[in-house]
């Protein structure tokens, strides 16, 4: 009655490089991949807990300490794994605010509403 799981394609040696890794599903997206066999370099803040995630995780796994630096953390894929296979982008972050709030007769600040574009869509 339910159809066949879903054959994912094989991670064993494959490098990859996950966004938003030190939490939620990048952290779980980071696990997986290493779990499977790939090495990775994790990027997030630096406040995140990325640098206990790689300890944890061992050799397989680097961490990049914040989206700033994707231009290291595609040295560090070169450097340390020798190349880059994958990239899945998990950061992302929100803001709970009106468009307009009335009682204030305020709009919402478009500076916001920029900086939740580019962290969450790369832009």
């Amino acid at each position: 009655p339910y159809p066949p799981p879903v054959s994912l394609p094989p991670t064993q040696g494959l490098v990859a490089l996950v966004t938003g890794g030190a939490s939620g599903l990048g952290r779980a997206t980071v696990e997986r991949l290493v779990d499977q066999g790939a090495r990775v370099v994790l990027l997030d803040l630096p406040a995140s807990p990325g640098v206990q995630l790689a300890k944890e995780l061992g050799e397989r796994c680097a961490f990049v300490t914040s989206a700033e630096e994707v231009g290291a953390a595609l040295t560090l894929a070169q450097k340390e794994f020798g190349r880059l296979d994958l990239t899945v982008n998990c950061a992302g972050v929100g803001i709970a605010v009106k468009t307009y709030n009335g009682k204030k007769d305020k709009v919402h600040e478009l500076e916001d509403f920029q900086r939740v574009v580019n962290v969450s869509a790369g832009g």
